[in-house]
């Protein structure tokens, strides 16, 4: 390089290698400035992440239907019952105009009003007398069978109530311990919850990890998902398998393949497995794929928003028109090619007007540094099968919502409780949550099925 008054001359390789770093810086820029457009919208963030002032652009037509219940809907009006368990008689004594005796008139009719309310909440105490007593003949003591072990303990209704505010309604040890204490003066101790939860835990095992596992992995669809949980101070995933009659939950030190051989369910599986595109489902080659489309959308949201992609907003427009076209009673055939032949065009004008990927200096081997929009865009082209399957089976949703639903659950909790201290607290948690998530699905009630978890042999549970 030289300079010459006032200008510098470069030499041809000086200049190609400057050129090459502008090229990489402005690529840096772009992706920089694109990460700006992420929120909760377009992308996997949570909405807690999003800037309070961001505006995002909703896709959806102003409804004109009104708040709240619409016609049709089953409501929950509370309506009278045909046996009450009370009766309470309000008698006419006398007249209101000239004031006559009607105590002995008969009545016309009765009005009917009626108070659905709570009992008195009393803890009952059962007290069990064993009988001791000695033999004349061999002088030898004999004690009366009894299932009571120790001479002072709670019964399964209020460990089994425990157990629902804690590992139901999400209450971590203290509270539950205020809300046992003022609504049945119980002043249970936080040990009692903790072994109840563990008497719940391992009664459950037969349940959850035999019949709820199995009927997951015979299943012709199954919903994946993943998230992170804190736990002993340190980051652990939760793994979610869903169907709409059953939830697994497992917890585990990793994301990715490691874990889900451990788990021992995806490895089985034969059906179809919808998830959110994470890459270690991927290696799972036995069972069909199907691409979470919800996911799909807010991605090709980002790439409108962020790069000014139009194709992004015509696929959107694609798989919205697939999604109106799959809840039809009858698929119309023509319809449907139509679709995917404006889906194929879609995506080859968006492979054709990416830039090819540029290898940076920091990726020297292995693959090539691609640009969001291209990534995307080779995701459509690479796997249009797994994107399109709800389309052609009729089995597959069209989102992950499922799963979401489930692995919501995970998130709540630890909202309202925070970490969990012990990986075994967090095990039982999982195993616990998995049967209640299934008995919800299938209607069944919960506490009734936790007092028949406290109390009964593993195999007598509720089969699921």
């Amino acid at each position: 390089m030289q300079v010459i008054e006032g200008y510098v001359l470069l030499s041809k390789n000086e200049y190609d290698q400057l050129c090459k770093q502008v090229e990489l810086l402005t690529a840096r820029v772009k992706e920089l400035e694109a990460m700006l457009h992420k929120d909760s919208s377009n992308s996997s963030k949570p909405p807690s992440s999003d800037w309070y002032n961001k505006i995002t652009k909703n896709r959806k037509q102003k409804s004109d239907k009104k708040i709240g219940g619409q016609p049709g809907h089953e409501g929950e009006t509370l309506e009278m019952v045909e046996h009450p368990d009370h009766l309470i008689e309000h008698k006419v004594e006398k007249c209101d105009h000239c004031g006559m005796d009607l105590s002995d008139v008969r009545a016309e009719k009765y009005h009917r009003r009626q108070v659905h309310d709570l009992p008195p909440v009393k803890i009952e105490v059962t007290e069990h007398r064993v009988e001791v007593k000695q033999c004349k003949v061999c002088g030898k003591t004999t004690i009366a069978d009894c299932d009571v072990p120790a001479s002072v303990q709670y019964g399964e209704k209020i460990k089994s109530m425990a157990v629902y505010f804690n590992q139901y309604q999400f209450l971590p040890f203290e509270r539950t311990k205020e809300t046992m204490n003022d609504l049945f003066g119980c002043a249970m101790s936080a040990e009692v919850i903790k072994q109840s939860n563990e008497q719940c835990y391992e009664r459950l095992e037969p349940v959850v990890e035999e019949q709820i596992k199995t009927s997951l992995i015979n299943s012709a669809v199954m919903n994946c998902d993943e998230t992170g949980l804190r736990c002993e101070n340190d980051m652990q995933w939760v793994h979610s398998y869903s169907t709409d009659r059953h939830t697994y939950y497992a917890i585990d030190e990793k994301r990715g393949g490691e874990a889900m051989e451990r788990i021992n369910i995806l490895p089985r599986f034969k059906g179809i497995c919808e998830h959110d595109r994470w890459a270690s489902y991927d290696q799972y080659e036995e069972m069909d794929h199907a691409l979470c489309n919800n996911h799909l959308m807010r991605d090709l949201e980002f790439v409108e928003e962020a790069y000014n992609k139009s194709w992004a907003e015509k696929m959107q427009n694609v798989l919205i028109e697939g999604l109106h076209l799959s809840r039809q009673e009858k698929m119309n055939k023509i319809a449907l090619s139509a679709l995917e032949t404006r889906y194929d065009r879609i995506v080859k004008k968006a492979i054709k007007e990416e830039p090819p990927a540029v290898i940076t200096e920091k990726k020297k081997r292995g693959r090539k540094a691609r640009s969001e929009p291209l990534k995307l865009a080779e995701c459509f082209l690479h796997r249009k099968e797994d994107i399109l399957r709800f389309l052609h089976d009729p089995r597959v949703p069209f989102g992950n919502n499922l799963a979401e639903r489930d692995i919501r659950m995970i998130k709540l909790k630890q909202k309202i409780s925070g970490c969990f201290r012990t990986r075994k607290g967090a095990e039982i948690f999982c195993r616990i949550r998995s049967y209640i998530s299934t008995l919800k699905k299938q209607n069944k009630n919960v506490w009734d099925a936790l007092q028949l978890t406290i109390r009964a042999p593993s195999t007598q549970l509720i089969a699921v």
